[in-house]
């Protein structure tokens, strides 16, 4: 394989991107065109998921859901919309918190398993056969590691994958911080909460169900078509949402450790084409730095 500086024209980093390690070089097809620009609208956090996964729209609300509560428990004598809100406030405020769920899109299973605390998350996004990335959050910083089919997905041939297996990425740039404000709401409970339900009220309270051995309480709105279940106690919890997917919440106030990648194993992305929409054509249509393993 050539080497990137043997070329006769430097390739343009809208069109290229070179992993250099070893002494050789991984290229990538052509830039996609750039996809729709993300944009509000209604829906969950499978949509949004598959938005930064591959250029799609990233868009928001998921409204809160809810009708008549079962009798003889600490939510009896709470409004559906007083339920929300003392649920959300409980949501934002716990040390850490456990989610995972799935939906469809575009006739992939988009996958999450995320753990929050108020300093940051780490889990993963899946993307059906593409394959899907880590995600490590500490702070203002985030850090990205595809995994094997992902980056045959972005377009790494088969047989160069091995020389970026394992390795994390930190994005920068304006297209970089694009993609890290998007993932955001994935790894802050104030966020990912703005971002499943902007609305609470108009709410009307549902069916009583078990969830994770819990009594849980169903809080729809007026369709139906969008849910929060919540604990029936005195501190409610969330522990499910329903909209394009199921999204399920856990392990409250449990340890979550977040470990920053040894520097070796991280590959600082420079700024990038502000045609980046997502993850994918962030990758594609970026030239990574020369690395010394």
């Amino acid at each position: 394989m050539q080497r990137a500086d043997q070329q006769a024209a430097a390739p343009r980093l809208e069109d290229t991107l070179v992993r250099v390690r070893d002494g050789q070089d991984v290229r990538l097809g052509p830039a996609p065109a750039p996809g729709p620009r993300y944009r509000r609208g209604r829906a969950g956090l499978i949509a949004v998921a598959a938005a930064v996964i591959a250029a799609g729209t990233v868009c928001g609300p998921l409204a809160l859901p809810a009708n008549a509560a079962p009798a003889g428990n600490p939510l009896a004598g709470l409004t559906a919309d007083q339920i929300a809100s003392r649920a959300a406030a409980d949501f934002t405020a716990a040390s850490s918190f456990h989610y995972h769920g799935s939906g469809k899109d575009s006739g992939q299973t988009i996958s999450i398993s995320m753990s929050v605390t108020h300093q940051g998350g780490t889990g993963s996004i899946g993307y059906g056969s593409h394959g899907g990335f880590a995600i490590l959050d500490i702070g203002k910083t985030v850090w990205i590691q595809p995994d094997d089919k992902f980056w045959e997905y972005a377009g790494v041939p088969a047989s160069e994958v091995p020389l970026v297996h394992g390795l994390w990425l930190l994005p920068a740039g304006s297209a970089g911080n694009r993609l890290v404000a998007a993932l955001a709401p994935f790894c802050h409970a104030n966020k990912l909460l703005s971002l499943l339900a902007p609305q609470l009220t108009g709410l009307v309270k549902g069916k009583t169900i078990k969830i994770s051995g819990h009594r849980a309480l169903q809080l729809r709105n007026i369709s139906g078509q969008e849910s929060i279940y919540v604990s029936i106690s005195s501190k409610p919890e969330i522990l499910r949402i329903s909209n394009d997917g199921t999204i399920t919440f856990s392990k409250y106030g449990a340890r979550v450790t977040l470990t920053p990648p040894p520097p070796s194993d991280v590959i600082p992305l420079p700024s990038a084409s502000s045609a980046a929409y997502s993850l994918q054509h962030l990758l594609r249509g970026m030239q990574l730095p020369r690395y010394a393993p």
